[in-house]
C-alpha cells in the first residue's frame, strides 16, 4: 500500500508541475534551470517537512503502554537550526547566482561595449578603466520550533484524527558581497564638459565601488552636490550591506482527517490539510530578501500518514523495527497582500531592471511644457518596475521515509525525504497596483548613455541645447555612447519625447513577467534521531537530537542546507 502512495504522489506531482510550466510558458533555454536576474528567493518553508512530522509523531504512536478511553494525544516541540553550504563556487548551481544575469554568482563591470556584464555607467560610476568584478556567495540560516499538537479517539483504532502546528522562527540571510573594483574610477567626463547632462551625477556625486552603488543606495561620500547634478539612489531591488532577519510565527497548519486503518501494528491516515499565510510578505526593497513561511501563500490539499511494524522480537538486540511514511500535496494561492516583484524590462533582456531611464511628464511638448521634459529625473528602472503581483504554485509536495530501530527506552531513525514546488505562476495584482498608485511606465525612456540636454559652451556657461535622446533598446551591459547632436542620429537613438519611443504603458508588454517567476525547485534530504523515552511516566515524555542534510536538485532554485536540533513531547 505505501508503495501504491509513493507512486500516485510522484504521479500527481509530476503532472501537476507540467501543468504549471504550461500555463506559465515556460522557456527551455537556461534561465529554466538557472534562474537569472531574479531579485526574490522563495525558500522551502520551515513548515513544509514531513520528516519533522515523522519525528514528532513517533513516540506517540510506539508508546505501547499509553492505553486510555476516549481522546488522547500528544504535545510535541522540535527546534531546528539550519544553515546553507557548498555555495562558493562560481558555477549556475548557486543561489548567488540567482541575482545576477552573468549565470554565475560572479559578474564583471566595464564600459558599455558589451564585454563586461554590466556598464559601470548604468549605477552612477560615470567612466571606469578596465574591469571590475563583484561577487556575491550568501550565508543563509534558518532557526524555529516547530510546535504541533495531535488528537486521536484511539491511536489503534479507525476514527476521526486532528492536528495543528504552528511555527515560530526567524530566517537571515547575509548577502557577503565581496569586489575587486577598478583602480578607480577614471574621473573624466563621458564628453568634453562636465555640465554636458544637467541631470547625472557629477563626479563629486559619483560612486567610487558597484558595492556601493547597489548597497547604499545613497552616495556615502562627498555630499558637495548641487541641485542640479542629483544622486542616483536605488530604492528597490538593493544588496544589503548587514545581516536581515525576519522573525514570524508563520504557516499556521491545521488537519482534519480519519485513521482508515489502526491496529496494534500500525495505522494510516488520510487528511484535509489548510496552511493559513501568518508569515512576511515580500516587499521587493532588496535582493535575497528573507522570508519565513511560505510568503504569503494558502496551502490547501491533503495529507497521508502512515506507520507499520515490521519486525519486533524480545530475545534480540533489538525489541522492534518500524517503517514510518508521511507525505502531503497542496496548491499555493495568493494570501496576504500586496506582495512586490521586481522585473527587467521584457524587451531589454536579463539585468536591464537597473537600467537608467528618464521620467518625461507629461510626456508630450504641451504650452506650458514645450519641451516635454520638465519637471524631469533620471533613475534605475527598478525604482518604477517594482509593482504589486499575485503569486500561484500549481504544486507543492513532500514525501518522507523512515526506518525507526528500537530497544527499551532508546531509538535510532534512519530516513530521506523529497520535496518539490513547480514553477511560480505569477501575473499583476491589479487592485493593489491603482492602490499603491504604481507609475505609468510610458512616462519613462530607456536613455541607455543618451541624454536629454546639452551644454553647448566649452567653459559651461552658454547656452542649454535640448536634445531628448533615448536608447528604447539598450542593454545592462552594451549601449551606445552619448550623441551631443540632434542631427544625424545614429540607428538605436531616438526621441523620447515620442511616446512611443518609451516604454509600453501596459505592464504585460514592458515588463518580463516569466522571467521573474521562480522556477521548479526540489531536494533530497537525509536526516536522523536519536532519542530517549521514559517510558515509566504516566505521560512518557521523550527527548531526543535531530540532525539532516538537504540537497538542492535544481540548479541555484533551492538551496543545500545542514540541520541540527532538539526534540521533546508529552503524551496525554
Amino acid at each position: 500500500m505505501n508503495k501504491k502512495l509513493f507512486i500516485a504522489l510522484n504521479l500527481i506531482s509530476a503532472i501537476s508541475f507540467a501543468s504549471c510550466d504550461k500555463d506559465c510558458n515556460s522557456s527551455n533555454d537556461c534561465n529554466s534551470c538557472c534562474a537569472q536576474s531574479i531579485n526574490l528567493w522563495q525558500p522551502h518553508a520551515f513548515e513544509a517537512y514531513s520528516s519533522r512530522d515523522i519525528i514528532q509523531k513517533r513516540t506517540f504512536f510506539t508508546n505501547e503502554s499509553h492505553r486510555q478511553e476516549g481522546y488522547q494525544g500528544f504535545f510535541s516541540t522540535a527546534v531546528e537550526y539550519m544553515q546553507n553550504f557548498g555555495g562558493k563556487c562560481d558555477t549556475c548551481n548557486n543561489l548567488g547566482a540567482r541575482p545576477f544575469w552573468s549565470g554565475t554568482n560572479t559578474m564583471t563591470y566595464g564600459t558599455n561595449n558589451g564585454e563586461s556584464n554590466v556598464d559601470a555607467y548604468q549605477f552612477g560610476m560615470g567612466n571606469v578603466t578596465g574591469q571590475g568584478t563583484i561577487q556575491l556567495s550568501p550565508k543563509i540560516q534558518h532557526v524555529g520550533a516547530d510546535m504541533m499538537l495531535y488528537f486521536t479517539r484511539r491511536k489503534d483504532e479507525r476514527g476521526l484524527f486532528f492536528s495543528v502546528k504552528a511555527p515560530l522562527g526567524a530566517m537571515s540571510i547575509k548577502s557577503q558581497l565581496t569586489e575587486e573594483p577598478v583602480a578607480s574610477p577614471d574621473g573624466n567626463p563621458v564628453v568634453k564638459s562636465d555640465d554636458y547632462w544637467l541631470i547625472y551625477p557629477s563626479p563629486a556625486a559619483r560612486y567610487q565601488t558597484l558595492t556601493q552603488a547597489w548597497q547604499a543606495g545613497q552616495y556615502s561620500g562627498d555630499e558637495v552636490v548641487s541641485s542640479r547634478h542629483k544622486v542616483l539612489a536605488i530604492t528597490q531591488g538593493r544588496i544589503a550591506d548587514c545581516k536581515q532577519t525576519v522573525i514570524r510565527m508563520a504557516d499556521l497548519t491545521a488537519v482534519l482527517g480519519y485513521k482508515v486503518y489502526g491496529s496494534e501494528k500500525g495505522f494510516v491516515d488520510i487528511g484535509f490539510k489548510v496552511t493559513c499565510p501568518t508569515g512576511n510578505v515580500p516587499t521587493g526593497q532588496f535582493v535575497f530578501e528573507p522570508v519565513f513561511g511560505r510568503a504569503g501563500h494558502w496551502f490547501v490539499g491533503g495529507e497521508v500518514a502512515a506507520r507499520y511494524k515490521v519486525y519486533e522480537s524480545d530475545s534480540c538486540m533489538l525489541d522492534g523495527v518500524d517503517f514510518w511514511m508521511q507525505a502531503d500535496v497542496g496548491h499555493l494561492f495568493a494570501g496576504r497582500r500586496p506582495d512586490w516583484r521586481s522585473f527587467d524590462l521584457k524587451q531589454n533582456g536579463p539585468g536591464s531592471k537597473y537600467l537608467l531611464i528618464q521620467h518625461y511628464f507629461p510626456g508630450n511638448p504641451t504650452e506650458d511644457n514645450p519641451s516635454g521634459r520638465i519637471p524631469s529625473f533620471v533613475t534605475n528602472a527598478v525604482n518604477v518596475t517594482t509593482v504589486p503581483v499575485k503569486s500561484k504554485f500549481a504544486v507543492e509536495g513532500t514525501f518522507a521515509a523512515a526506518f525507526d530501530f528500537y530497544k527499551n527506552n532508546w531509538n535510532l531513525m534512519i530516513g530521506g525525504e523529497f520535496w518539490g514546488r513547480s514553477k511560480e505562476c505569477l501575473s499583476f495584482d491589479c487592485c493593489n497596483i491603482v492602490k499603491e498608485r504604481v507609475a505609468n511606465l510610458n512616462d519613462y525612456a530607456v536613455l541607455g548613455r543618451q541624454v536629454s540636454e546639452v551644454n553647448s559652451s566649452a567653459d559651461g556657461s552658454g547656452t542649454t541645447t535640448s536634445l531628448n535622446l533615448c536608447e528604447p533598446l539598450a542593454k545592462i551591459n552594451k549601449s551606445q555612447d552619448a550623441h551631443l547632436s540632434p542631427d544625424n542620429l545614429p540607428e538605436g537613438v531616438v526621441s523620447a519625447l515620442d511616446a512611443a519611443n518609451r516604454i509600453p504603458s501596459s505592464l504585460s508588454d514592458a515588463l518580463d513577467v516569466q522571467g521573474a517567476a521562480s522556477a521548479a525547485a526540489m531536494t533530497g534530504k537525509l536526516f536522523g534521531q536519536f532519542g530517549y523515552t521514559f517510558k515509566e511516566h504516566h505521560y512518557t515524555p521523550n527527548l531526543s537530537f535531530i540532525a539532516g542534510a538537504e540537497f538542492n536538485a535544481k540548479g541555484d532554485n533551492a538551496v543545500s542546507l545542514w540541520s541540527v536540533g532538539l526534540q521533546g513531547s508529552l503524551n496525554f
